[in-house]
């Protein structure tokens, strides 16, 4: 196994914060060292580059990367937001629109210097083998994460049963893994899930759920019509708030809801430019602790913008938001879910990290490294980034496939989605 060297880099930690100049040593999907002075036959010069650990989106929707400018119509609220986009978008993928989407979505994440993204998956015409063509997403362009298809029962029995087929692949017994990638029980909101699928999901293997929960107000509404307190007592009540699940943007929850999820081990994800975009409402994400992450939900897939995005909107809310646990939880929940130390440079963690041509024009140091995030730090400067110890970005070009060719046929298979699309509105 063959050893490498990035010498002389800036080295940038947030767990906690450190910034000092040194060598990473590198073999195989590890880092084994850190020091000055270090040798290896193999040398990458890193003296003008920031190092820091590979980003990780915690939440997002790859199969929305073909909806960027689709001729979608004015809506008012979220709720016409699903009925008249996104579920009108999710309908009218084939597989060939979720591969397609699916390598747009993970190549600009990589781009943006994302090691590890957990993909929450929904194409109700072509859902059987769709986990397979995401995951070859992954494979191709180098990068980790969790898969999960989102279980419904808003297309009918037989959609909801090919969602929980597609999870399980026939084996009900245990956790199942796609490319090397676990696979999640992905589940749509709480309002779009009847008993019985929730107690089919319940009698199956203990997997940790990924479920979007209270992004509306409606969600809430749903769940206390249905004799229930509130959307996770609901599905507490089937057995399915398992540790290590993550629930998504969490709006409208209460705090006895929070203190519930706490108690079961979940994560939240804060999604806030979508949440924004939506317009329904702030997250108070600080009220998680330590068990929070930040994702895009689909908007974007750029983890620097989403960071300066969560500050912003704290800010607007006068919400005091631990921005570095906010930051730290995703490299906390992706080390649990995938078995991985993440979120380092320390020797003996995951070689995943990325190097950016940061040329500070001020002092960079451990006291003030969150103000270079927000205001210095972006994703143009992202220049390499590496993963399992092999080069997935070199010099801003992705190594495992050609992006030129990739936009290419993505616009070709875009046009084909949105004409798709648009019968689906008539």
């Amino acid at each position: 196994m063959s050893a490498w060297l990035l010498r002389g880099a800036t080295l940038v930690e947030l767990d906690p914060p450190r910034v000092e100049q040194a060598d990473l040593l590198i073999e195989g999907c590890r880092i084994v060292g850190r020091g000055v002075g270090l040798a290896a036959e193999s040398v990458v010069d890193g003296r003008r580059l920031v190092v820091m650990p590979g980003l990780v989106n915690a939440h997002t929707h790859l199969y929305s990367a073909l909806a960027r400018g689709l001729p979608a119509p004015a809506v008012e609220d979220f709720g016409q937001a699903l009925e008249r986009i996104w579920w009108p978008l999710d309908r009218s993928l084939d597989h060939d629109g979720v591969a397609h989407s699916a390598l747009v979505g993970v190549a600009e994440a990589a781009l943006a210097g994302t090691t590890t993204l957990i993909d929450h998956h929904a194409s109700p015409s072509a859902i059987a083998g769709s986990l397979d063509a995401v995951a070859a997403a992954y494979r191709r362009v180098g990068i980790r994460g969790a898969l999960c298809y989102e279980v419904t029962d808003r297309n009918g029995p037989a959609g909801a049963a090919a969602g929980i087929d597609e999870t399980l692949r026939g084996d009900p017994s245990h956790a199942r893994h796609v490319e090397g990638l676990p696979v999640l029980v992905g589940l749509h909101a709480s309002f779009t899930l009847e008993e019985h699928t929730l107690q089919v999901l319940a009698e199956g293997p203990s997997i940790p759920l990924h479920v979007h929960v209270a992004e509306g107000a409606g969600d809430v509404e749903d769940a206390r019509r249905r004799g229930y307190r509130g959307v996770l007592h609901r599905l507490d009540h089937h057995c399915l708030l398992r540790p290590g699940s993550v629930l998504a943007h969490g709006v409208h929850l209460d705090h006895d809801e929070v203190a519930l999820a706490q108690q079961r081990g979940c994560w939240l994800v804060h999604n806030p430019a979508s949440n924004r975009n939506n317009r329904v409402g702030y997250a108070h994400p600080g009220r998680f602790g330590e068990r929070v992450a930040l994702g895009t939900d689909g908007i974007g897939s750029d983890m620097l913008a989403a960071f300066r995005e969560a500050f912003l909107a704290a800010r607007e809310h006068q919400h005091d938001l631990d921005l570095l646990a906010l930051w730290n939880g995703g490299h906390r929940l992706a080390s649990t879910m995938l078995g991985e130390r993440l979120g380092t440079l320390q020797p003996g963690a995951a070689a995943d990290f990325i190097a950016l041509d940061h040329h500070a024009p001020t002092p960079l140091t451990a006291d003030n490294v969150v103000g270079h995030l927000l205001f210095g730090f972006t994703a143009a400067q992202v220049r390499h980034v590496w993963c399992r110890g092999e080069p997935v970005v070199r010099d801003r070009r992705l190594c495992g496939v050609d992006w030129a060719d990739v936009a290419h046929d993505a616009r070709v298979a875009a046009r084909a989605l949105w004409e798709r699309y648009e019968s689906e509105l008539a």
